[in-house]
């Protein structure tokens, strides 16, 4: 009899978009969805399949979850053990008991480790935040609030790549970093269950879906920072844009303009100029829980209570609403005059 695992973590399924209307979404060409790990290289953008269309509102994104770079064969803490740390295994509640990495797991799982199975997303997000709602900070898995879709539950964003950006834990209570989970590009792929009932989609209850939880340093913006001053690094202007939140703010890498430290609050975002010079509220990656966001904010001092179980909200900078330093006060107005009138 097929084992089955307690689902504990219902935010999987709860904040997944039931039912979308598929014609809104762009396609991708039927083989980005039967692509093959063992057949992904730089010859075919090692399988990633990614596009986004636009209207008045929203940005839709659809893509095959496969990234656009070469995932080695993974196993969260080695050839021939679990999935669960300790901790979880102490407490009883570890949600795979019985799963071993490099056994006969279904797809995706390989004698050496697991590896990615393609699956079409989908996620429709609002062209502009609005950080002037009467409701926020919103919890950061919620995309129904701002009329935004998601078919990844545990997805907060996505990412330029067209790849799910999930929240600070995995699947359990604990950070990554705090659970020793070791992730090349900030990414992993979520165990594999495509042997469990019911065993169809790929991620929670199905085969592995690749997901980034931590900063996707392999990607192209995140290159400003790490290729060295002599050749071509910028490390003194505004990180480039690295993603989306479900709420419509911009994500961006790590530095902020002239190279400084990004000053955020709770959620991980604040009001300043972006890498055009236009003001608007967005977010940054960052190395340190939440990685790119706790909460969708601003956070005005509150984003305790958007957490469900484990608290991962950032220290803040000690307001209720963070301005990066050196941002002009009357811009910053204009910014807010526009989206409507409880800040500014």
């Amino acid at each position: 009899m097929p084992h089955r695992y307690r689902d504990l973590h219902p935010r999987c399924h709860e904040y997944r978009t039931k039912n979308i209307d598929k014609t809104q979404y762009p396609t991708i060409a039927e083989n980005c969805t039967t692509i093959s790990w063992e057949y992904a290289n730089e010859t075919n953008n090692f399988g990633n399949c990614v596009n986004i269309t636009k209207d008045d509102e929203f940005m839709y994104v659809t893509s095959n979850n496969v990234p656009d770079f070469y995932m080695n064969l993974y196993c969260p803490i080695g050839l021939g053990f679990g999935y669960c740390t300790q901790s979880e295994k102490d407490k009883g509640t570890c949600m795979f008991p019985n799963l071993i990495c490099g056994g006969d797991n279904g797809p995706g799982a390989l004698k050496y480790g697991d590896v990615w199975v393609p699956n079409e997303a989908n996620y429709k997000i609002p062209l502009k935040g609005n950080p002037t709602r009467s409701d926020r900070p919103g919890d950061m898995y919620d995309a129904e609030t701002v009329g935004g879709e998601k078919t990844i539950g545990p997805s907060t964003g996505v990412a330029i790549n067209g790849i799910g950006i999930q929240g600070p834990n995995d699947a359990g209570d604990f950070s990554i970093d705090e659970g020793g989970f070791q992730l090349a590009c900030g990414g992993h792929v979520t165990p594999p269950l495509g042997n469990v009932a019911p065993g169809s989609d790929p991620g929670p209850g199905g085969p592995p879906l690749y997901h980034f939880h931590k900063s996707p340093e392999c990607l192209e913006p995140f290159k400003n920072a790490s290729i060295g001053y002599a050749h071509g690094a910028q490390p003194y202007v505004h990180a480039k844009l690295i993603g989306w939140a479900m709420d419509g703010f911009k994500i961006f890498a790590y530095q902020d303009v002239d190279g400084a430290a990004p000053i955020v609050d709770e959620c991980g975002g604040h009001f300043g100029p972006t890498d055009t010079g236009e003001i608007e509220y967005h977010y940054h990656s960052r190395p340190i829980v939440p990685y790119h966001l706790a909460c969708q904010g601003p956070s005005l001092s509150n984003c305790a209570r958007t957490q469900r179980g484990t608290n991962f909200c950032h220290p803040g900078c000690g307001a209720d609403v963070c301005v990066q330093p050196g941002t002009k006060e009357g811009d910053l107005r204009e910014y807010l005059d526009k989206m409507g009138p409880n800040m500014a």
